[in-house]
């Protein structure tokens, strides 16, 4: 009997639900009436029995015990639907005939080479059935299916011991070794959280930064984002962004503080209309374009990307050339949330949602909102055949089957990739030939434990923030639920701590908001004048506002008056 695969878990359980969703929803009412049947004869009935000492006796009374109509419903199922026994009648068999407690038929059980009460009352059941049907019982055969259960479960399980040490050497030799340079820092009092929405994309342009915002919705839009705003170093105010000659802003992006936005006019197309600050905007019609329901613009290596559902193209003034195509234009099994009304359908190949796609050696980056309302990145490479999750590129190898969401990634001074997570604390680095480094994992800059026995530093003003990074120059900057810190050349210096107000008896470093005075930082912006702005996971825009004493903290307001781009 070959081993099923599916139950070949860490922990064991036999005879898994998995059958149950395999049938249709009339005979699982039936079996799962016939279970409750059975639970309460095998838990009654079977305590005034004398506990049988083999497998013989078992059988024996069973036939006795229950009713011809009980009988009949296990003989004219299907082995399959066993495994809905397993629950209700096999715990009343192991409860009331001491499988669990070394009775006599459970010593029986032992001799033969099966240890496991599960594996008894599975092969009591079964047994059962195939009398039933007057059919041999193969108990040697059963039991050797047991036996190579647990054989295939131990060499798994020496596996993965052996992994974990090739991990904890890897993650050993991976780790930068970032040393704190100080841990004092001024302090800045969080605000109340402002109602507002996700922010997604925070481009510098001008004297501020544009700020897209994202908010969760049922129905689909061709349109990914919820609004562009405009935030200057001089202003409190974000201003709904308005652009020439772009009745429908669909994206932005800005490179080398050009900003490029991706438009649609009703009679025209789809086009890009490019802007630089206080410059005459220009735009080219993108002509070679299939008809389209959306489109995403993305940074590549050498200019724009333009994404489509099932196809990645580069831009060159108007002209588009097809670098990816994608295998089909959906995917059964979504990996991504679009917001759609139905999740159970097909969604696009590419993700609709996903804050801007960037191009990185050889590959599409992509980060999503998943199901869960957690973000997750993905790669395509554009020479393979699809998406690699996180786990793929950096969580397997190095950490096993945990689960790590990311919240943002950014390009370095020396063009590696930046990836953070705020709730794992865990910041790692995609060098240019694909080598991997970890900069900070579960909040620790020198990880040499074993993943299992891992405790956070006791002291939250030593966890360094990894929820939204920006880069400048060689100076990376980075922004957590406790604070903002910079690194330079391996040393962290904290900038600003956050905490709560006064009789506030909290620290910041939580993973859930509470008393709604949190930040989930996502995206990190640097103003010239040292004062920051934060994009939040979930409320809205802060800014960190530099004083001569320190910094302090205040909500932008939503300004009716838009900044119109001409």
């Amino acid at each position: 009997m070959p081993i099923n695969q599916k139950r070949l878990n860490k922990y064991k359980l036999s005879f898994n639900c998995y059958f149950f969703y395999q049938i249709p929803m009339i005979k699982r009412l039936t079996i799962f009436i016939l279970t409750i049947i059975l639970s309460n004869c095998s838990s009654v009935t079977t305590s005034n029995n004398k506990v049988p000492s083999t497998l013989d006796e078992a059988i024996i009374q069973l036939k006795t015990m229950l009713s011809e109509e009980d009988l009949d419903r296990i003989k004219n199922g299907s082995e399959d639907d066993l495994a809905l026994l397993h629950h209700g009648f096999g715990t009343g068999l192991r409860n009331s005939w001491g499988l669990w407690s070394g009775s006599s038929l459970s010593r029986w059980f032992n001799r033969k080479g099966i240890d496991h009460p599960d594996d008894m009352s599975g092969i009591i059941i079964l047994s059962l059935y195939r009398d039933l049907r007057g059919v041999p019982r193969k108990l040697d055969e059963q039991i050797e299916y047991y036996q190579a259960y647990w054989d295939e479960v131990k060499n798994i399980e020496k596996r993965e011991a052996e992994l974990d040490l090739v991990r904890a050497k890897r993650r050993k030799e991976a780790m930068l070794k970032w040393k704190w340079v100080s841990n004092k820092a001024p302090t800045a009092v969080l605000p109340l959280q402002p109602k507002f929405h996700d922010i997604w994309g925070l481009e510098p342009y001008g004297d501020g930064y544009l700020v897209v915002v994202k908010k969760w919705r049922k129905n689909f839009n061709p349109v990914w984002h919820d609004g562009i705003y405009f935030l200057s170093s001089s202003t409190a105010n974000l201003r709904p962004v308005r652009v020439e000659s772009c009745p429908a802003i669909y994206d932005v992006v800005v490179v080398e503080k050009v900003a490029s936005w991706l438009c649609k006019d009703p009679e025209e197309g789809w086009s890009i209309v490019t802007t630089a600050y206080h410059s005459k905007p220009t735009k080219r019609i993108l002509n070679n374009i299939p008809d389209q329901e959306w489109l995403r613009l993305g940074k590549g290596e050498t200019g724009l990307i333009v994404i489509s559902s099932d196809a990645i193209y580069r831009e060159s003034s108007g002209s588009l050339n097809k670098i990816y195509t994608a295998s089909s234009p959906t995917r059964e099994h979504p990996k991504f949330d679009h917001d759609e009304d139905s999740r159970t359908g097909p969604e696009y190949f590419f993700p609709h949602r996903s804050s801007i796609p960037l191009e990185h050696k050889g590959a599409i980056y992509f980060q999503v909102e998943n199901t869960g309302n957690e973000t997750d990145l993905y790669r395509l490479p554009l020479k393979g055949n699809d998406l690699e999750g996180f786990d793929k590129i950096f969580l397997y190898d190095y950490v096993g089957n945990w689960q790590i969401h990311t919240s943002d990634f950014a390009v370095g001074d020396g063009s590696e990739l930046w990836i953070g997570s705020p709730k794992s604390g865990t910041l790692v680095k995609i060098s240019n030939n694909g080598e991997v480094k970890i900069a900070s994992l579960f909040n620790q800059l020198s990880h040499i434990n074993s993943i299992d026995d891992r405790k956070n530093p006791s002291n939250w003003k030593t966890h360094l923030p990894t929820g939204a990074i920006h880069v400048r120059g060689s100076t990376m900057f980075l922004a957590g639920t406790n604070g903002i810190a910079k690194v330079e050349q391996g040393k962290v210096t904290p900038i600003v701590y956050f905490t709560y107000p006064n009789g506030m008896a909290r620290t910041p470093y939580i993973l859930r908001p509470q008393y709604n005075y949190h930040i989930k930082p996502q995206r990190l912006g640097l103003f010239g004048d040292g004062s920051f702005i934060i994009g939040d996971r979930f409320s809205g825009v802060y800014i960190i506002q530099k004083t001569d004493n320190g910094y302090e903290i205040y909500l932008p307001s939503i300004s009716n008056d838009s900044y119109s781009i001409h």
